[in-house]
């Protein structure tokens, strides 16, 4: 009998951990009760064309089926982005249980089991991302849209051996297309809601017996769906082109070399930041002394305007000292040039890789109509990797996986921010106070990996993992202040606001003027082990268990605190690194052959010095965590019910607590009402960690007329509320919803073109993916709006 025991005493605290227990012990008896009716053999199943298709994956570095994979993961086919409206990122999110992927306006957050990395210039996620091998650990690396996709794949927990450094929350995978043999293509034109247009084509030509080329470009547009009502438009728009060279080589009959290139262009314009005021903690303020309505500072000034703004829309205005036209534009190269060697049943692959960007961002800082904070934000990013690996032969005893990981990498960071200091001061006149920062980081990172597998017998499997890691990083920050005065202000008002611009500035932003120079150097050694059981007909019972760690580093947000030349070490400059050590039991099983897919994952993982990323009121600042425990369960299923009609469910339960972690940043109530510098959230939940989350997907397909092919599917994409800010500010609470997606497709009998409609959000539910206070100003906040009800219609065109 397969037993919980070792691991569910630590689910028995609480009535969700006894669920999870309870959910899981369920399946494993269903399913090895279905099972042990058939006689079939134990070696993994082939592909039944009338049921299911085999899912396969390369994330253990090799092609294996997503079944065979001892870990929770989850995959996509090309295909399946299609069905499912899937065309980036943030579109992915929805569909996956314990995920949370958001673009604020500095940068992309990916959260997976509530574990992510916030909003600073001067650490990379905690999700690792890849894309055609090429690492992508900063957001604007990864704007590319899903074009002409192969599959993508998302490992959830720690993945340090595989995937190396910063993977403590998971791996994604990415991969797109290669070229072939067959000249084809398609052209796909895309026209929707909010005036968006898509245009896309692929050409895959074969150049001669040995060599391919394959070019996929893009071109979309789209207008704001927020409206301003300072500005008096909808906000944010968007255009975006790119394109994606690929050739594939089959130098002899053992050596084959892919290159692929990608370069892409995004820009946006406004905001889709919502302002609102957190009335009520407002006036518990001015109650609590009446006789100075003033002591919410600056709020009660710009609630007392005759404007007649509602704050329920965006309200950022341009005014601001310098002129301020809100927008950022990002431009991206990344290219791969992988080499793959076959010799004697042995696999010999090197993967080089480079990939930069450049980042220009624009934008109303305090979110408001009124003039008082601009800033800009601008990046500019290298980087080199280098991997060589060697695969042995399978269907051996032994089999084993090892190579070695090189990587470089550069970041320039300068960040200007100004202050309209005379809106807060009235004795400085057309006066405006600025911080101008410069973060320079170079990184370097050695590191040896190697992944074993013991077949002991027809039954059991052992994998062992280990992970050597070196990395240092250096880095340098000057920060400084300046003035800048309108024309005709008083020389001596000038005078004065030069000479008290450093105290008046820290007072009003907390950066201080300095010039730093430091370094920092980390090993880790992450190991993991796995444990896998195939007694029971097409189903596999497995026992993982791993450590992971995320580097340490540095605070590149242009506003810490520190003076001089020297690290004040209470600023949170400098951050140290966090470890996550993983538990794991799961199932994965084929109750009914070809038809039915039930896995299952139990999950717990303990982090010491987990990297927050929280907003003090003026900056993003990491901060560590002492002890953070996750665990949960998730459920993931397909059932193919007849040769029309198949269904697909997704289901996460998730259970964050803080453990230890005093020193956190308080919310706006805290601070302002009752004083606090800081607060306890010990045994307190995290941000982007719903208590359950899921998808449920149905899809429809028969033949209709002459041959025509109708597809339709429907997707219910559902979440648990959850907080939107790491300091747990009441306000920003994301109330649970359900989300629905529609898509209708038609393909021609000879599969030349085909016309889809697609609905997005069809019941029209307003949400946010984060939220976070306004600088300086009192009881503000500003949520970041998601689009509501879309409407697409696409046709294509194949050849």
């Amino acid at each position: 009998m397969f037993t919980l025991s070792p691991l569910t005493q630590h689910f028995q605290l609480t009535p969700l951990c006894r669920f999870i227990r309870n959910s899981l012990s369920i399946t494993l008896v269903a399913s090895t009760a279905v099972s042990a009716q058939s006689e079939a053999p134990n070696t993994p199943s082939t592909t039944d064309t009338s049921g299911l298709e085999r899912i396969v994956v390369t994330s253990q570095k090799r092609v294996q089926s997503l079944q065979d994979i001892p870990t929770s993961i989850q995959a996509f086919s090309g295909e399946e982005l299609g069905k499912n409206n899937i065309a980036n990122l943030l579109d992915m999110s929805e569909s996956l249980p314990n995920v949370h992927i958001t673009e604020t306006s500095s940068s992309k957050r990916i959260f997976i089991r509530g574990i992510g990395s916030g909003t600073n210039a001067g650490f990379e996620q905690s999700v690792a991302m890849y894309k055609d091998g090429i690492y992508l650990g900063r957001g604007h690396q990864a704007k590319f849209p899903f074009l002409d996709m192969e599959r993508i794949e998302l490992i959830k927990g720690p993945q340090a051996v595989m995937f190396g450094k910063n993977a403590t929350a998971g791996a994604l995978s990415m991969s797109s297309n290669p070229a072939n043999s067959l000249f084809e293509g398609n052209v796909k034109v895309e026209v929707g809601s909010d005036n968006e247009r898509r245009y896309s084509g692929v050409i895959n030509v074969p150049v001669n017996d040995d060599l391919a080329i394959r070019v996929a470009a893009f071109k979309e547009s789209r207008d704001g769906f927020l409206y301003n009502q300072a500005r008096d438009q909808d906000e944010a728009s968007s255009d975006a082109n790119g394109v994606r060279f690929t050739a594939d080589w089959q130098l002899s009959d053992a050596l084959h070399a892919q290159l692929k290139w990608e370069h892409g262009n995004f820009s946006t314009s406004g905001s889709r930041y919502q302002y609102i005021i957190d009335t009520p903690s407002r006036d518990e303020q001015i109650a609590s002394d009446p006789t100075n309505p003033g002591n919410v500072g600056y709020r009660s000034f710009l609630l007392s305007d005759t404007s007649g703004l509602d704050y329920t829309s965006a309200v950022s205005g341009d005014q601001h000292p310098g002129g301020l036209d809100e927008g950022n534009d990002t431009s991206t190269d990344n290219g791969a040039l992988r080499l793959t060697y076959a010799v004697n049943d042995y696999e010999f692959t090197s993967i080089s890789t480079y990939s930069q960007y450049d980042w220009d961002a624009l934008f109303d800082a305090d979110y408001s109509e009124v003039s008082l904070i601009r800033q800009e934000y601008v990046e500019h990013y290298e980087q080199f990797t280098q991997e060589l690996r060697v695969a042995s032969p399978t269907n051996q005893v032994i089999e084993y996986v090892a190579g070695i990981f090189y990587m470089n990498s550069d970041l320039a960071h300068p960040n200007d921010v100004l202050l309209g200091a005379s809106l807060l001061i009235p004795e400085l006149p057309g006066t405006s106070l600025g911080t101008l920062a410069l973060f320079e980081q170079e990184q370097e990172s050695y590191s040896a990996f190697t992944s074993f597998t013991w077949n002991m017998d027809t039954h059991w499997k052992a994998n062992l993992g280990l992970r050597y890691q070196h990395e240092t990083k250096d880095v340098t920050s000057e920060q400084s202040i300046y003035a800048l005065f309108e024309d005709g202000t008083p020389e001596a008002v000038q005078q004065f606001a030069n000479a008290a611009a450093p105290a008046i500035s820290r007072s009003l932003s907390g950066a201080g003027e300095h010039t730093l120079a430091t370094d920092r150097s980390e090993s880790h050694l992450s190991p993991s082990l796995s444990l896998q059981y195939f007694g029971f007909a097409d189903t596999m019972l497995f026992a993982n268990a791993g450590i992971g760690y995320k580097a340490g580093g540095f605070d590149g947000s242009g506003l810490n605190s520190s003076q001089g030349t020297e690290v004040d070490p209470n600023s949170g400059f400098e951050y140290e690194d966090e470890k996550a050590t993983n538990y794991e039991l799961g199932i994965k099983s084929e109750p009914i052959k070809n038809k039915l897919e039930l896995n299952a994952t139990v999950f717990l993982t303990d982090y010491q010095n987990l990297q927050v990323s929280e907003f003090n009121g003026n900056a993003f600042v990491v901060k560590n965590a002492a002890e953070t425990r996750v665990k949960g369960v998730e459920i993931d299923s397909r059932w193919a019910m007849t040769d029309h009609w198949d269904l697909s469910a997704n289901v996460a339960l998730l259970d964050f607590e803080y453990q230890a972690y005093d020193g956190a940043s308080p919310t706006v109530r805290q601070a302002e009402l009752l004083g606090q510098a800081t607060q306890s959230l010990t045994g307190q939940t995290g941000a982007f960690a719903p208590d359950y989350s899921g998808n449920i997907a149905l899809n429809y397909e028969t033949t209709v007329g002459s041959g025509y092919t109708l597809t339709a599917n429907l997707a219910v994409n559902f979440s648990d509320d959850f907080f939107l800010e790491q300091d747990l500010d009441p306000i920003a609470h994301q109330k649970a919803y359900e989300k629905i997606n529609l898509r209708i497709g038609l393909l021609d009998a000879d599969d030349s073109w085909s016309i889809s409609l697609l609905v997005n959000n069809l019941t029209d539910k307003r949400t946010f993916s984060q939220a976070n206070d306004v600088p300086v100003i009192s009881y503000a906040h500003r949520f970041l709006v998601e689009r509501p009800r879309s409407v697409l219609l696409q046709g294509a065109y194949f050849f």
